[in-house]
């Protein structure tokens, strides 16, 4: 794992290398940004700021989780939700980044649909959830007053989401991601390091950064980091 202080960026390209890039027209493609249990849409504010007006964006609710969705969470209908809504949108092939349970439905989706993944970032996101860690974790939500939670999430989809987590193992899905691949873990959160480290072994290609100051959610308590990370990657036209 490296760490984020080597990230840089490439700068000094000669003028006629700037006068060329002044003529292109660069087309980036769509990033899909997928929240974790117990999230919604919006925790990705701050990080969308932070990449700027440029780059096009859809943060959806994962099928089941939305307050409204009678539907219940599970992996393959939400990956099949992320199809519905590319050929709505008619794309063709989207950047796709999730934290938690939304970066395994986006390992899922890769694995699954690796044609229609530019590119694939997994951000504190386990291979098999620690379940006795879950099941605590559980517990102690069930005892949560309601106004601790994020606007426009229930307890009752929270507790769902937990449980979708508990019942996935994703070990047997590393093989089959063809595109290249990005994992970041919050440096303070031993667990989604020691997760980090196993995607980016079991995963061909992939590279992974920890972030410095992340306790445990990267996405909330660094998303300008995370903003200048998902910008090198995405802009990377080296593969």
């Amino acid at each position: 794992m490296r760490l984020l202080s080597n990230v840089a960026r490439a700068f000094g390209a000669d003028s006629a290398a700037h006068q060329q890039c002044d003529r292109m027209v660069v087309v980036m493609r769509t990033l899909f940004l997928l929240h974790g249990a117990g999230q919604n849409p919006p925790v990705w504010q701050d990080v969308v700021t932070a990449i700027g007006p440029d780059r096009p964006l859809h943060a959806p609710w994962l099928r089941g989780l939305k307050p409204t969705d009678q539907r219940g969470f599970d992996v393959a209908g939400a990956v099949a939700d992320l199809v519905d809504t590319m050929q709505l949108r008619d794309l063709d092939v989207v950047d796709v980044c999730g934290t938690g349970l939304g970066g395994m439905v986006a390992l899922r989706f890769a694995a699954d649909e690796p044609a229609r993944v530019g590119r694939l970032v997994l951000i504190d996101t386990p291979v098999v959830p620690p379940r006795t860690a879950l099941r605590v974790q559980r517990a102690m939500l069930k005892l949560a007053p309601a106004r601790s939670f994020a606007p426009g999430v229930s307890k009752e989809t929270m507790l769902e989401g937990l449980d979708a987590m508990m019942a996935l193992d994703l070990s047997t899905d590393l093989r089959r991601i063809d595109v290249p691949t990005t994992v970041v873990a919050a440096a303070g959160n031993k667990m989604a390091v020691a997760a980090a480290d196993l995607l980016v072994k079991g995963i061909v290609g992939a590279q992974g950064f920890t972030v410095e100051g992340a306790g445990s959610d990267v996405v909330r308590e660094r998303p300008e980091e995370l903003a200048e990370i998902l910008s090198k990657v995405l802009d990377d036209n080296s593969d």
